[in-house]
């Protein structure tokens, strides 16, 4: 049995008349599986085999989609090209991954200056592969690569990971037994029609392009253009979407009728202000925490200690996972208390690919990863995620985690986009400062947040020494705003 390619033989089966629709073709689930086997017959024709790295970079379409199959069905490793990452970036990942072949699509030709793989136009991928009959599978262990990712590369080079057959399957499933079988207001079953806006470079749209054939709901391919986003929306009858919080804001601007879709949102924190607006919008959502260093680790679900109002704070550990949280002496801390998250699965990576040094600071003997943010557990085993370590404000030997103040002053009328940044201090050590896009005045948001102080929301010493506004956020990637861009704008 071939782990990936079974996913999408299943869904022929038991789904066959259930259509992937993209930009550049609507195909049924069943027409889907027998074009995998002819688009690995190609791949074998131009010399692609077992253990070849298959480098792709393409916009959501169905040909994206289907090589992915393809490449697993050879045994292959597909590398989905981060197009979002800088040129001198993305040429350090290519030759990091050491890429066999890249495939360009018309978008992105130009890449091909900045790797020695062989160059393989996207334009004619379907009058190719029709040219072949089906191959057969070559065998692949579940052990076997088929995957290799880049994390975003905010804080230096991007770190790359390498996944087995079996992990990638496990983490995609893990997110879609939490919104199948647990009550969770972004609930997903085969009768939805799924409209993953993470791009496929991102932990392969969130694991969308498998889950989509196993539950056997309709998938909706594209790339993500607000404006566009609201006409598929409602010509496709799309009920379920992903996103970051940047994409759902840009979309909400963009107008249209929203009652009763449903998103899972993660990558960085909803702000309480962002969160209602969602809601106004008739939007019904859940919260996801992961990474490309971890895949799928907490989703939001409603439980006797977790309602609505929670849900944009709180999520549970998807089966399998385990979360602690360590306090600064290395030691375990209890319910309520903060401390740095860590978390084990079986589908964690073994490490960074080809990096000792940052395998033995991140990942332990015993099975754990560190990951960098700080967070609580509540009371029904639900976690909090507050920070990164690296952007917690350590004022006086405290931690003033700046997405609660970002959240808070996200209610401030006014405020569209919000990132709290720390500023050395002298006598502190480091102090918040309030960056702000938005027509809001300076002596408003400071009274409100007093207001907060006032009822006992968060502490005096909390709020920022100074508010800076701009007129445009830098993002990541993946649509997080660049909080390490931001300081080096401010000089920070």
């Amino acid at each position: 049995m071939q782990i990936i390619p079974y996913i999408l033989e299943r869904a022929a089966s038991l789904f066959p008349n259930r259509v992937v629709k993209g930009p550049d073709n609507t195909v049924t689930y069943s027409e889907m599986a027998e074009r995998v086997k002819k688009a690995a017959n190609y791949l074998r024709s131009i010399g692609v085999d077992k253990g070849s790295v298959v480098a792709v970079a393409d916009w959501n379409t169905v040909r994206f989609m289907e090589l992915h199959y393809a490449v697993g069905r050879i045994g292959a490793v597909i590398y989905p090209v981060n197009i979002r990452l800088p040129p001198q970036q993305i040429k350090y990942t290519l030759d990091f991954a050491e890429v066999d072949y890249l495939f360009l699509s018309r978008d992105f030709t130009g890449l091909s200056k900045l790797s020695e793989a062989e160059i393989v136009s996207l334009d004619n991928y379907e009058n190719e592969i029709m040219r072949f009959d089906a191959l057969e599978d070559i065998y692949s262990k579940p052990d076997d690569p088929y995957s290799i990712l880049f994390t975003s590369g905010t804080t230096g080079l991007p770190k790359a990971i390498r996944y087995p057959h079996w992990k990638v399957l496990m983490g995609a499933l893990s997110i879609a037994h939490q919104l199948s079988l647990y009550n969770t207001p972004a609930k997903l079953g085969s009768e939805d029609v799924m409209f993953p806006f993470i791009p496929m470079f991102h932990l392969w749209a969130w694991g969308s392009i498998f889950i989509a054939p196993y539950i056997g709901a309709k998938l909706v391919l594209d790339r993500f253009e607000p404006g566009r986003a609201v006409e598929i929306i409602e010509k496709e009858g799309v009920t379920w979407i992903n996103a970051v919080p940047t994409m759902i804001d840009m979309l909400l601007a963009a107008g249209g009728k929203f009652s009763g879709l449903k998103a899972i949102i993660g990558g960085s924190p909803l702000t309480s202000g962002l969160a209602a607006r969602i809601r106004d919008a008739g939007i019904k959502f859940s919260m996801i925490y992961g990474g490309t260093d971890m895949l799928a680790t907490s989703i939001s679900i409603l439980t006797d200690h977790t309602g609505l109002d929670d849900i944009r704070e709180v999520t549970h550990p998807v089966p399998f996972v385990e979360v602690k949280i360590v306090g600064r002496d290395g030691s375990e801390v209890g319910v309520g208390e903060l401390g740095e998250i860590w978390v084990r699965a079986p589908w964690l990576p073994e490490g960074y690919y080809k990096d000792v040094e940052r395998t033995k600071s991140a990942f332990t003997d015993d099975g754990w990863f560190i990951t960098g943010d700080i967070g609580l557990l509540t009371e029904d085993g639900g976690l909090k995620v507050l920070d990164r370590v690296k952007d917690a404000i350590k004022s006086g030997g405290e931690w003033i985690p700046s997405s609660t103040l970002e959240t808070l002053i996200s209610e401030v009328e006014g405020v569209e986009v919000v990132a709290v940044l720390p500023k050395p201090d002298e006598k502190w050590g480091e102090r918040p400062i309030a960056v702000i896009k938005g027509e809001v005045n300076k002596d408003d948001v400071i009274s409100y947040l007093e207001r907060m102080v006032d009822q006992g929301v968060i502490a005096k010493w909390w709020i920022p020494d100074d508010i800076i506004f701009v007129d445009e956020m830098p993002l990541t990637s993946t649509g997080k705003i660049n909080k390490l861009e931001l300081r080096n704008r401010l000089n920070l």
